[in-house]
């Protein structure tokens, strides 16, 4: 099927673009609630709602990976089908973890959701892994496609469950506003790292260019789609959370909360460029 000139995502590569997606906001959002959980910085409250939030997210990347058939490749982008399986394991281990997550945050067992969500944390890395080693073989490296996995899981779990938590605190100004400063500075973090990610995989051609001859599928200089990317799901956040965190120092809880509203979604826009420019250049940006 040949690439379309609608967008940055041809139909093929779209259910790749969707699982990738799932996968990086169920396993970030998961580390992130489970490490603020873990120092009893947030309500039992929050965590229900943020079990609740990722549970189904998880399971629909689940669902979206049983819809895939194997393949060794997505119009000219080479897929390594033999870890296909294996990511199907790892993942459907995450899944399991996060369900019984899900079910002792619903019970307010504090001690088990912990870690339950550790293990769910751990279980999510390994699928990150095993999906770098699957999608990774046009990248620059494996080990790049693996960075680029951690730096975007990092960034849409990290404003997802800071934003959860905004939402949390605005329904009782009594909270403190420490873990609101704190996700805004992890969230911070994780930007810097994707901006790495990203400028390594400018810097360092990819290994194989896929033959699609899509309107995006173009060097990534000339790539409107690229300074896209780099313009509104980079550099904006990046403001955009400084700004966060600015205002959860005031305790601006309001403004900070609209803020990361913003960043989440330029974030997942930003993601969904770099996916797309994946399976077109096969750089991993």
């Amino acid at each position: 099927m040949p690439a379309t000139d609608d967008g940055p995502v041809s139909a093929a590569s779209l259910p790749y673009t969707v699982l990738v997606l799932l996968v990086e906001l169920a396993i970030g959002g998961l580390a992130m609630m489970t490490v603020f959980d873990a120092r009893k910085q947030v309500t039992a409250g929050y965590v229900k709602a943020g079990a609740l939030t990722v549970l189904p997210l998880a399971m629909l990347a689940g669902w979206t990976y049983l819809l895939l058939a194997p393949t060794n490749e997505v119009e000219g982008y080479a897929l390594a089908s033999a870890w296909l399986r294996p990511f199907g394991v790892a993942f459907g281990a995450f899944i399991v973890a996060t369900t019984g997550h899900t079910i002792a945050a619903v019970m307010e067992r504090q001690r088990l959701e912990v870690v339950l969500g550790a293990i769910g944390s751990v279980l999510g890395l390994v699928s990150l892994v095993v999906l770098a080693l699957w999608l990774g073989q046009p990248a620059w490296s494996v080990g790049g496609m693996f960075l680029s996995l951690v730096a975007a899981t990092s960034v849409l779990g990290g404003s997802l469950m800071a934003m959860l938590w905004g939402h949390w605190y605005l329904t009782s100004g009594r909270l403190p506003k420490e873990p609101m400063e704190q996700m805004s500075l992890v969230l911070l973090a994780a930007i810097v790292l994707e901006v790495v990610s990203v400028a390594l995989g400018v810097a360092i051609p990819a290994r194989q260019v896929p033959l699609a001859d899509g309107a995006f599928a173009i060097s990534l200089g000339a790539n409107p789609a690229f300074w896209l990317r780099v313009a509104a799901g980079l550099v904006f956040p990046l403001v955009v959370t400084v700004l966060a965190w600015k205002a959860a120092t005031i305790r601006g809880m309001m403004s900070a909360t609209g803020l990361l509203y913003i960043a989440l979604g330029l974030l997942l826009a930003g993601e969904v460029l770099a996916r797309g420019l994946l399976f077109t250049t096969g750089a991993a940006v």
